[in-house]
């Protein structure tokens, strides 16, 4: 692109809307461009004084095509002031606007000056720039932008550059002060008045003079914008106010400023701070007529503070203003995600033909194929440059089938030996598709995007950080006297030449390289032999060091990775200091990480063939994140159920319209929706050849669901780390989030779909007297019965245990114990008698999604052990009619509540499943407490909650289960969370009266909700205040669930689990659909990102953890 265009382009936009009456189309969508930096020369050398007619770009029309206007331009003067001249070649037969120009510093002969002014005459401006420095223009050499010192410049060339550009700044501070504004104003003055003359019809076409400043001439702007003192207004300085003042209206009738420090692609801009520059609160206050400012961020000419005191002064006043605020350039630090792999709001990545566009600002990462969320992203952000990335795979030849991984192995593949990688920097404001990468900030913003860790590899690495803790050798660390190490670049071994993996002894100061399968650069373990020496225990990895103050801590006496709350003094103490830092290697986590993703799983028939992969809609794989198979095998069962996708799958509806898609729960639910039922990422990868003897055949990439594991597991104890978790409890902790989000209507609660109500009835053996209560459900966890086949013990046998193998049962008999009648130990409080009551729960309606958890554990020594009992679920069709509760009976006989109305209200903890905790040997107040966090459901979850909150200090404290005494009267109901509470589907009634027992937490109130179905809440009388809902009265909210008969169930999906523990092994999910091409519904199965068609899944479904039965 001809720099005479580049120079044409503006680091901001005009305000959108414009203030001038009449404005055309092209004239409200003028652009103002940055010119206080530099004056940027034209190719061209033949732009004369006098009259001329040149070509200017004007109006982009879709990516590249350019409407050409003429102009015509001439240097003159108006007042006997010199002025720059451009106006349409059309005027004056068409109408225009007069239009004054005040630039930059460099003055009316600056090209780059002069370009700006023909773009706004091209949009239909008559444009005056006067020359308000009366020949006195700043000088070229004094902001020469070729002076910066790049990051590979020396140490004696960057000092040079430092004088210089001291030498420059004094310059420009001369300038400045004969810049006054008594020198300026009466030049502007004049050139307004003769304006007036000359381009009269301008004048009355617009109704008034307006004006656009830059830089310097941004503050002149809003001076002749201000009511001034007539003596002010014409330079002279007011002498005595007491005397009398004559003020004077403003000289225009509108005006806009771009005042920055630097403008969008982040150029070198200069240090004018000194007073007749920088604006000031009092320039503000003046200001009468309408105005519109873009500014940047950290603005020394306009100062935070001042910006925000002159805006509520506008709005006070009621001037009609708008005020822009364009962010910075900046480095992204460790610290700040950057989305450089796939789009915030779909799975198109940096490996599709056009890239990914990454916002420079905020590093938002965006498509821009057919959908565009990267531009959407700009217009709803004003974010004008981004950073192109294509990415595209080295091909890889597969010869053979994988070979299945037996050993820990760090290779030092990078992404460079993996891709082939192209960028460049783009900007929306301009149309621009090739800025120059190598102008002022972009370099190093540029390059610190690349370097950045991905958000996903960066919540990874922060995911393993969180089990990293202090040792009390890291505590209590004690150091040798101080002494100065070799800087990095010198630094080695002291026991060999490795300048790399090099380890610090933070007692001693010793350095020693890392043992060779750390690092994957080599290795001779000295670092570990030096502990075995002195017995130092404590160590850091020199290549590891960030200037956050992170680093890679090993403790030798523990054998672990440890943190050290000191280590800034720690590694000062011999002379390093940690700010000044830049990490060189990769840290042991990443490199676990990039192992823990390396793992691969088989996929073959008995015969050793490998299963056909099957592409297209609703057959697209999940990556494994690193232990995420848990999730990936619920979500895919999920979104294969109606109730989600007809929820978040709205392929031809618009983005939710959000600050940060990708800490948005809707935008990562669909996002994952389209992703997985659209078929537009299920295709082969290409980037895979099998030779023409290899069996393999190539699978999909997979999609990687980075943003919504993070969003689900933030703030939650266990799913916010990289660990492998149980599927059942991830499903469990999505639906309580899922239900908890906004559905705005029309759109449903998915949950809905699984969620039912389940009767309990009491009855007591001496009395016959029976008490009715009704619990809110989305799953239920039935217990599978153990038996054990008899072994016979050959002599021959190995000394090795056998394995126990076990009888199978069926799902009936699992059913026939979860609702089956069992005697419990309750003293009544009717007849007294201690003899007990019988329990038995059964279904009050169904769902139209059963998910089932088939308990296979026994605890071995406190740890919940898996058992392999196959359990016989058939293909076709059951009914769970036997299995409904048809409520009080006549002839029943109900005992009363206890403690009045309360008792129905309060929190019951499950009694059953209480008895069976205490039967564990946990205290009663820990079980209450287990059964209140997780739901008041089953055992399991109970015992997994007790096990990870063993050390909380209020662990034996007593619970409150019966709520506020007074049923919460006293605590007001703020309006929002009742907004809340709504949106997720909850009445009114309900919600009033569950944020009273709770104290106003709507995450409590949500959970109090579910718990207490049957409690109809309360209404508001006249005082506002709420009082409990009568008997009868009707309330918004169904009972969930429905009890039409017959109620008849299919196995839909299930999910597989391969390992002895449920925190450990391999998650994989089998789903029945109708597969393209074949006439009926087969078995699929995903296996993370593979997708095939199942073999063998009658002896998968005996094994599976959770079912997922579809109402028929």
């Amino acid at each position: 692109m001809a720099e005479d265009e580049i120079a044409t382009k503006a680091p901001e936009s005009d305000a959108q809307e414009s203030f001038i009456p009449g404005d055309t189309p092209a004239q409200r969508g003028a652009s103002m461009g940055e010119h206080c930096v530099t004056d940027r020369p034209s190719r061209s050398e033949k732009l004369q004084m006098g009259l001329q007619r040149v070509w200017v770009p004007s109006n982009r029309v879709g990516p590249t095509i350019w409407r050409l206007t003429v102009v015509i331009q001439e240097i003159s003067k108006i007042a006997e002031v010199e002025v720059y001249i451009t106006k349409p070649s059309d005027y004056p037969h068409l109408p225009s606007k007069l239009l004054l120009f005040l630039s930059s510093g460099t003055g009316i002969h600056s090209k780059n000056n002069q370009l700006q002014a023909d773009k706004f005459a091209s949009e239909g401006f008559v444009v005056i720039m006067p020359d308000q420095f009366a020949g006195d223009a700043l000088q070229k050499n004094a902001i020469d932008p070729d002076t910066v010192p790049d990051s590979n410049s020396s140490l004696i060339e960057k000092v040079k550059m430092g004088l210089a550009d001291t030498a420059k700044s004094f310059m420009i501070d001369m300038w400045l002060a004969r810049q006054s504004q008594e020198k300026v104003l009466p030049l502007l003055h004049k050139v307004i008045e003769g304006a007036k003359d000359e381009f009269a019809d301008a004048v009355a076409n617009g109704d008034g003079v307006y004006a656009v400043g830059y830089c310097v001439g941004a503050r002149y702007v809003l001076l002749l914008a201000s009511e001034l003192s007539d003596t002010v207004a014409k330079g002279q300085a007011l002498k005595d106010e007491e005397q009398g003042v004559v003020r004077s209206a403003p000289q225009i009738r509108a005006g806009a400023i771009a005042h920055g420090k630097n403008d969008h692609s982040g150029l070198k801009t200069l240090r004018l701070i000194v007073s007749g520059t920088s604006i000031t609160k009092e320039d503000i206050e003046g200001l009468k007529a309408p105005v519109t400012m873009a500014c940047t961020e950290n603005d020394q000419l306009f100062p935070d503070d001042v910006r925000t005191e002159g805006q509520k002064y506008l709005v006070d006043k009621g001037i009609p203003h708008e005020i822009q605020v364009f962010p910075e350039l900046r480095v992204p630090t460790p610290a700040q995600s950057v989305y450089r792999e796939d789009c915030t709001q779909c799975f198109d990545s940096i490996d599709d033909p056009t890239g990914l566009n990454v916002c420079l600002y905020c590093y938002n990462g965006g498509c821009c194929a057919d959908r565009n969320h990267a531009k959407i992203h700009h217009e709803s952000s004003r974010h004008p440059v981004v950073l192109n990335i294509q990415r595209k795979r080295k091909k890889t030849k597969h010869d053979e089938p994988p070979q299945k991984i037996s050993k820990l192995a760090i290779a030092a593949e990078t992404e460079e030996d993996r891709y082939d990688t192209k960028t460049e920097v783009r900007c929306y404001e301009c149309g621009m598709d090739n800025v120059d990468k190598s102008s002022g900030k972009l370099p190093a913003v540029v390059d610190g995007v690349l370097k950045a860790n991905t958000f996903a590899r960066q919540a990874e690495v922060q995911a393993w950080e969180q089990e990293i803790t202090p040792c009390e050798h890291t505590l209590c660390l004690e150091q040798e006297p101080a002494r100065q190490i070799e800087s990095q670049a010198l630094g080695h071994c002291s026991m060999c030449d490795l300048k790399e993996n090099l380890w610090l002894c933070l007692q001693c100061g010793n350095l020693g390289c890392g043992r060779q399968q750390f690092g994957g650069v080599g290795g001779n373990s000295h670092g570990l032999k030096h502990t075995e020496l002195t017995s130092h225990a404590v160590a850091v990895k020199l290549g590891s060091l960030t200037p956050d103050g992170t680093a890679d801590i090993y403790c030798y006496a523990c054998n672990e990775e440890r943190t050290d709350p000191e280590l800034a003094a720690h590694l000062g103490h011999w002379g390093i200091n940690i700010a000044e830092r830049e990490k060189t290697e990769k840290s042991l986590t990443e490199m676990q990480i990039e192992q823990n993703l390396k793992w691969e799983f088989s996929m073959t028939t008995e015969d050793g063939k490998e299963l056909k992969p099957i592409f297209g809609e609703g057959f697209t794989g999940l990556k494994n994140l690193g232990n995420s198979c848990y999730l990936a095998s619920i979500l895919q069962c999920l979104f294969a159920m109606p109730a989600f996708a007809t929820r978040y799958f709205h392929p031809h509806d618009p983005i939710p319209e959000v600050l940060n898609p990708a800490e948005d729960l809707e935008t990562q639910m669909r996002k994952v929706a389209d992703g997985l039922l659209s078929g537009r990422y299920s295709y082969p990868d290409t980037d895979v050849i099998a030779s023409e003897d290899s069996p393999y055949i190539p699978h999909q990439k997979g999609l990687a669901p980075a943003m919504l594991k993070h969003l689900i597991g933030r703030g939650h104890e266990e799913f916010s780390t990289m660990r492998q978790q149980d599927a059942f409890e991830f499903f469990q902790h999505l639906l309580k989030l899922v239900t908890r989000s906004v559905h705005p209507f029309p759109a449903q609660d998915p949950v809905k779909a699984f969620r039912f109500v389940m009767e309990q009835r009491l009855q007591c053996i001496s009395c016959n007297r029976v008490r009715y209560r009704s619990d809110e459900q989305d799953n239920i966890s039935i217990p599978v019965p153990v038996r054990r086949k008899l072994r016979v013990i050959n002599s021959d046998e190995s000394d090795e245990k056998p394995k126990d193998e076990f009888e199978p049962v069926t799902l009936k008999e699992c059913l026939d114990i979860f609702t089956g009648a069992e005697e419990v130990e309750l003293t009544c409080p009717v007849c007294n008698s201690k003899a007990g009551f019988t329990k038995r729960s059964l279904f009050k309606t169904f769902p139209d999604v059963l998910a089932v958890n088939a308990r296979r554990f026994e605890l071995v020594n406190w740890v919940p052990t898996k058992l392999d009992v196959p359990v016989v679920v058939d293909d076709e069709p059951f009914n769970l009619d036997l299995y409904m509760s048809f409520g009080q009976q006549d002839g029943e006989e109900l005992l009363p509540e206890e403690e009045g109305t309360a008792a129905a209200t309060r929190f019951v903890p499950n009694t059953v499943v209480l008895e069976q905790l205490e039967a564990m040997g946990f205290p009663r107040v820990r079980c209450e407490k287990a059964l209140h966090a997780t739901g008041n459901g089953d055992a399991d979850t109970a015992m997994n909650w007790l096990f990870s909150h063993m050390e909380d200090p209020d662990i034996d404290s007593p619970l409150d289960l019966g709520g506020s005494k007074s049923g919460g009267a006293s605590v007001s109901v703020e309006p929002e969370s009742l907004e809340m509470m709504a949106a997720m589907g909850i009445s009114g009634s309900q919600a009033r009266k569950a944020l009273k027992e709770t104290g106003g937490d709507v995450s409590r109130a949500v959970d109090w909700v579910f718990n207490h179905p049957d409690d109809q809440g309360e209404v508001e009388d006249e005082t506002g205040q709420g009082t409990a809902k009568a008997e009868g009265q009707s309330s918004a909210k169904a009972i969930a669930g429905s009890t039409d008969l017959p109620a008849k169930f299919r196995l839909r999906s299930i999910v597989c689990h391969k390992g002895a523990s449920i925190h450990a092994g391999h998650y994989v999910a089998f789903i029945r659909k109708p597969i393209p091409d074949e006439g009926s519904e087969s078995w699929v199965l995903y296996n993370d990102e593979k997708v095939v068609k199942a073999v063998d899944v009658e002896e998968m479904k005996k094994f599976a953890y959770v079912y997922f039965f579809s109402r028929i």
